[in-house]
């Protein structure tokens, strides 16, 4: 029994890479990244990553606005700046293990793999496959 590594998206053929041991897995792991970096260029998205502007009030400022509509908009403010926030320290990670994974980091290159596979062009999956 083998284990691969299979890659593919709806336009291009499967990439199928043989990761029945340790050192295997490794280099796949590092090649894929390579083809989703060289060939698709997913990894765009990490350049020029910006931090979020801060909201126009503190948490204890809007603590202290009377109910209503302005209190509600600047609430709502804030919990965008907080979802904007976890999005840049999740990109900012990624791209910190991007830039190891192009230094030949192969766990960072899994790593990397691993937080995006759900991404758009970057689904890939491990099967056991049959040794014929």
């Amino acid at each position: 029994m083998k284990k691969v590594l299979i890659y593919e998206n709806r336009k291009c053929d499967p990439y199928i890479y043989d990761i029945s041991t340790p050192e295997l897995e490794e280099k796949s792991f590092l090649a894929l990244f390579n083809v989703l970096d060289n060939e698709w260029s997913v990894y765009n998205d990490l350049d020029n990553l910006e931090t979020p502007p801060r909201p126009s009030l503190t948490l204890e400022q809007i603590a202290e606005l009377p109910s209503g509509n302005v209190r509600l908009l600047a609430e709502r403010e804030h919990a965008e700046y907080n979802s904007l926030m976890k999005d840049f320290r999740r990109s900012s990670e990624q791209k910190r293990l991007y830039e190891l994974a192009k230094k030949g980091d192969t766990k960072s290159a899994r790593k990397l793999l691993r937080q995006r596979v759900d991404y758009e062009y970057e689904r890939w999956s491990v099967c056991d496959v049959i040794d014929v």
